[in-house]
């Protein structure tokens, strides 16, 4: 038998990647500043070259999290984009755009809200302070979603209006 919602799984596990990359980003960045910087300082006492290296990596590793978490969020946009020009092709991508857009607006406080709390701990201070473009991101959430699907909604009222396919 066919499996019809393919499509549908694709998206979800998307949505579910992103959140789990926000809610992991904090934690993986705590373990890593507790270990590297801890072995950063008892290093320091060895080899001053050493510690240096160290502290390299940690900044490196901060920063990539930060990176990946603002490309994640830029594709579900462009996923957006996508299924709002494609609308004329194919009803599907209507579907598809319809699911994102109420599933992103639908769940977008329940994925900011734990980030948010997670980022505000105290544990957390200084991972929140290495996570600049999380912290817009998180911030700003709702307004980005809605000023994009907004956008997109213009999109595809240009697509229906202009007649849809040309053949």
């Amino acid at each position: 038998m066919l499996n019809h919602k393919r499509g549908q799984q694709d998206v979800i596990a998307w949505v579910a990647a992103v959140v789990a990359i926000l809610i992991l980003a904090p934690i993986m960045l705590n373990i890593a500043n507790e270990v590297l910087g801890g072995f950063s300082t008892a290093i320091n006492s060895s080899s001053e070259q050493a510690a240096i290296e160290v502290t390299a990596i940690q900044t490196t590793f901060t920063e990539t999290w930060d990176w990946v978490i603002a490309i994640a969020f830029l594709v579900n946009i462009l996923m957006l984009f996508v299924f709002a020009f494609l609308v004329d092709t194919h009803p599907i991508f209507s579907l598809f755009y319809l699911l994102s857009a109420v599933f992103t607006l639908a769940f977008a406080h329940y994925v900011v809200v734990p980030i948010s709390t997670i980022l505000s701990l105290d544990a957390f201070a200084i991972e929140a302070v290495q996570l600049p473009i999380t912290n817009f991101i998180v911030l700003w959430f709702d307004i980005i979603l809605l000023a994009v699907i907004i956008v997109t909604g213009i999109i595809m009222y240009g697509k229906f209006r202009s007649g849809g396919l040309q053949r």
